[in-house]
Formats: C-alpha cells, sequence, structure tokens
C-alpha cells in the first residue's frame, strides 16, 4: 500500500501534464506556418499631435478622409437614412456609417477591392503612399483602426499591414495608434463630449526617440 500514489499527487501530475500540453499548444500557435509573431504591450501617451484615421481590413489599408465621411453622414441623416442608429452607405470606398449616440460616428467596411494594399507602400503613384507622406510629424500621427479577423484565408491579414505600415511610417518620424475592431465592435470617430471614447493616442512602440 505504500506504493500507491496518493490523490494529492495524482492531481498534481495531472496537472503538470496539462500545464505542459497548453505550453506546447502556445508554442505551436506563435511558430503556426514557421511564422514568429512578436507579441507587444503598446504604452499609449498624450499628445498634442493629431490624429489622422486609417482602417485597415486584410492586406488593404483606407486613408478616412473624416470632412468627406461626415458631410456624407450629414446629408443621408437629411434623408433619414440615419435615423434609429441604421447603418448606411457613406459614398466612400463602401464604408458604411452609423450614427450613435453612445459612441459617436461608427463605421464598417465592406468590399476592400477599391482600397489601395500595403504592398503599394512607397509607390510614388499609390493614394496610401501620398496619404502616409502627407503626414506633418510635428503636427499629426496616424491612427489605424485594425479589423481583428480575416473573412479571406487568401489575403494578409490585417497586422501584417498594420506592421508594414507603422513600420514605414517609424522611418518618417510619425508616430502611430491602433485599435483593434471589428463589426460587433466598429471603429469609431467622435468628439471630446463622448469623454474617453475619444482618446486617440499613439503609443511608445512609435517612438522615434
Amino acid at each position: 500500500m505504500k506504493n500507491l500514489i496518493s490523490l494529492d499527487s495524482l492531481t498534481d501530475i495531472v496537472s503538470n501534464s496539462v500545464g505542459i500540453l497548453i505550453i506546447f499548444a502556445v508554442i505551436n500557435l506563435i511558430h503556426d506556418n514557421n511564422k514568429t509573431y512578436q507579441l507587444e504591450i503598446p504604452i499609449e501617451h498624450r499628445t498634442e499631435l493629431r490624429p489622422s484615421f486609417f482602417m485597415i481590413k486584410n492586406d488593404s489599408i483606407l486613408a478616412l478622409d473624416t470632412d468627406i465621411l461626415f458631410s456624407n453622414a450629414t446629408l443621408q441623416a437629411t434623408r433619414g437614412a440615419a435615423t434609429n442608429e441604421r447603418i448606411f452607405a457613406l459614398d466612400y470606398y463602401d464604408v458604411l456609417g452609423k450614427i450613435d449616440s453612445s459612441k459617436g460616428m461608427s463605421f464598417y467596411a465592406r468590399d476592400t477591392n477599391n482600397w489601395p494594399t500595403f504592398k503599394e507602400l512607397g509607390l510614388r503613384t499609390s493614394k496610401l503612399t501620398k496619404a502616409l507622406n502627407a503626414l506633418d510629424p510635428s503636427k499629426q500621427f496616424a491612427f489605424f483602426f485594425v479589423y481583428d479577423s480575416n473573412d479571406d484565408e487568401d489575403s494578409g491579414s490585417g497586422f501584417e499591414a498594420f506592421r508594414e505600415a507603422r513600420e514605414y511610417l517609424k522611418a518618417r518620424r510619425i508616430k502611430t495608434g491602433w485599435q483593434p475592431v471589428n463589426d460587433d465592435a466598429p471603429a469609431n470617430i467622435c468628439n471630446n463630449q463622448y469623454g474617453k471614447r475619444c482618446d486617440y493616442l499613439p503609443s511608445y512602440l512609435g517612438d522615434t526617440r
């Protein structure tokens, strides 16, 4: 009887085994498809710089012209399309909008076929390159709404496009901030009357000091 394993010992063995399996699962996830992903914890900070907004879905990046977007939203509101917090077309690269009384203006990305892709970065004729190069590091920073799901398995991930864009901007001393979004938690742009929901801040990861 002395050679029998106690219940406590058996519990420890099972717990350790499960823990080891979880570690292996995490390792396999990180090195999936022979790709290594850098885990990052951004630390946001206050700044006098103004945000310029971009939306990323799959491998596509769209500069959001807030003047056009809000003007189109106002036009739709006068036609009744924006009542009762309904989603409506904004006539802007297949981006849809919704006026939310608690969040400001929410945006939803649908068809991205007409959006520039991150592979166009650096090309002189690229609208994306022109939009990023137009940022003034003494006055602006780039804020990205990054879709955290990929509907098209053949396309690059939104995070891959974001990393490429951030590195491109970092070389030009442009700071960046970002927020993961999806259809359940969409991108939204608002003003200070909505409190902390409107804190669009750069992170130290984008600092070039």
